[in-house]
């Protein structure tokens, strides 16, 4: 027995030993697994390499257990200043957010990083950039805007930035053409700029910013100038247009007042009838022109208008209204009517044109078209100009009654409460008594007449239902037997009369309404 007992022995010890080791190698591995990622390289641009384009994109190699990289960018060994433990996340891309500068060596460093932390000891790689590849363009000023007034003499001089720039030449002076307060000052690449001293008080700037880079500096970029403030807040101004007390002002007119070079913007209050009367404008901003055009006037009545210049020290103190009467407001153009096909005819050919009588001193028509009251689904309020006729791009529909309106026009005025006018198309109309439509419903889930159906008889086959609000606005196209549940796109509707357009397998249309109950 001991002879066969031994081999067993053998057999059991060495499958501890296999299992041990197993256990220890899988424990090492999994350490392994778990620590810090090992580090990448770059393949664009190449560690050493020349000529690299100011515009590169930087990438590199994945890293297996990497969650995200870190990136160093400086432009001297171990340098960070142009970006310092930029996390990028698991992209395995960069792209510099400007240029870089031609003919510069770069120094980059990428630390992959996971939860255990940074890869270790990784290596710094650089390269070189070569000349720029083309003349940057010119840049606007933003601050202050072009053009502006009061600006404060502390203020900052900014600028949009063009990203093939390496840097920006600027030049302010007190005369167009002179650069007297600050000559060929090249700021670098910034967008901003903040002179050493405070510019002139009360006085007009002049301000060229020239991009370069090493292909040269941009020809021609536009001077432009702004007005400086003084020390003290705007005084009041005077408003010129309309006078004050003036009479028979025109209910479209406009403001207009004397421009104060200290001021940055004004402030608006329009008071109807009497000062603290009803506010058309409180206090409202009209920016840092000198004319301004409110909401148009009633007619014959009495207006207050102030104005009240403002800059960044405060605004100007008692500024006093000017009021006016306006005349009266001008009369609206007549309407027109239809001279073919008349309002009310029957059995018009569906390529029928339009024509209406001509109404005096208009400029010209809106036409709407539709085939139910108040409708708009075969021509939209279209302007047609100075024409007293139109013609339709595809014959009407056979069959039915169709809705026209006309309203002419005249600068901003329309013609008011112009009637609607109708007519008949040939064809067989299929009459409302024909087809079991519901006069209403009411879509309250009690059960009973909660949707709106209509179904087709031995008689008449319905192929389609349209159904509008009173503005000719659709809301929902059905099929024969489909129920309508009085929402519109999810939301329900309010209880309100609603217009249908019924067709037929046969060409012909039931127009009519019914009633949305809750």
């Amino acid at each position: 027995m001991d002879l066969q007992v031994v081999p067993y022995k053998i057999l059991i010890k060495k499958c501890a030993l296999k299992t041990l080791w197993t256990l220890l190698f899988g424990t090492l591995s999994s350490l392994t697994a778990q620590g810090p990622p090992g580090c990448t390289m770059l393949t664009s641009p190449s560690n050493g390499e020349t000529g690299v384009s100011v515009n590169t994109q930087l990438q590199w190699q994945a890293v297996a257990n990497a969650t995200q990289y870190f990136l160093y960018i400086g432009t001297n060994p171990g340098g960070t200043d142009i970006l310092d433990r930029e996390p990028v996340g698991s992209n395995l891309n960069y792209t510099p957010a400007t240029s870089l500068m031609p003919s510069t060596v770069y120094y980059v460093t990428i630390i992959p990083n996971n939860n255990n932390g940074d890869a270790p000891n990784c290596m710094e790689e650089s390269f070189t950039t070569g000349l720029a590849s083309s003349i940057p363009g010119c840049v606007t000023l933003s601050n202050p805007a072009v053009g502006s007034y009061g600006v404060p003499p502390n203020t900052n001089i900014s600028w949009t930035g063009r990203p093939e720039a390496t840097g920006y030449i600027l030049n302010i002076g007190t005369s167009a053409g002179l650069n007297d307060i600050l000559p060929n000052e090249d700021v670098g690449n910034v967008t901003a700029y903040n002179p050493p001293v405070d510019l002139p008080l009360e006085q007009r700037i002049y301000v060229t910013i020239i991009p370069y880079n090493s292909a040269n500096e941009s020809p021609s970029c536009t001077e432009v100038s702004f007005r400086t403030r003084g020390n003290n807040p705007p005084i009041c101004t005077e408003i010129i247009d309309p006078v004050d007390g003036g009479e028979f002002v025109s209910v479209t007119a406009n403001i207009t007042w004397i421009r104060d070079f200290n001021a940055s913007g004004y402030l608006m209050t329009i008071e109807k009838s009497a000062i603290g009367g009803v506010k058309i404008l409180d206090n409202f901003d009209v920016g840092d022109g000198t004319n301004y055009k409110p909401p148009d006037f009633e007619g014959n009545t009495l207006y207050f208008v102030r104005i009240t210049p403002y800059n960044d020290l405060g605004v100007a103190p008692n500024c006093q209204p000017i009021s006016f009467t306006t005349g009266a407001a001008p009369v609206p153009p007549d309407c027109t009517k239809l001279v073919n096909p008349k309002n009310g005819a029957a059995n018009i050919n569906v390529n029928s044109n339009l024509e209406w009588e001509s109404v005096s001193n208009v400029q010209g028509y809106i036409l709407s078209v539709g085939t139910f009251p108040g409708g708009f689904d075969i021509v939209d309020a279209q302007d047609v100009g100075n024409s007293t006729n139109y013609g339709f791009e595809q014959p009407l529909p056979e069959g039915s009654t169709i809705y026209v309106r006309i309203i002419p026009y005249r600068l901003n005025l329309q013609a008011e409460n112009c009637p609607e006018e109708s007519f008949t198309t040939t064809g067989f109309q299929t009459e409302p008594d024909e087809l079991p439509v519901p006069k209403f419903f009411t879509p309250n889930n009690d059960g009973f007449n909660d949707q709106w159906i209509v179904s087709s008889t031995p008689e008449i086959e319905v192929r389609t239902i349209h159904i509008f609000n009173r503005y000719g606005q659709l809301l929902k196209q059905l099929f024969p037997d489909q129920g309508w549940d009085g929402s519109f796109n999810g939301k329900p509707l309010a209880s309100d009369s609603y217009w249908y357009r019924i067709e037929t397998t046969e060409g012909n249309a039931l127009v009519g309404f019914f009633m949305l109950k809750r």
